[in-house]
């Protein structure tokens, strides 16, 4: 049984699933910011910090 009794798995997100930690991210410059979401295979224009 892959599932425990009561528990709730939730789905990851794109953003989660791609590594990427908000907390840091909210520190880098607006241009840094995007180059990393771009390179990490996201858009840009859908996140925003």
């Amino acid at each position: 049984m892959s599932e425990l009794i009561g528990f709730k798995q939730e789905e990851k997100t794109e953003f989660e699933l791609s590594g990427l930690n908000a907390d840091e991210l909210g520190f880098m410059r607006a241009d840094e910011r995007r180059a990393v979401i771009e390179a990490a295979g996201l858009n840009p224009d859908e996140y925003d910090f």
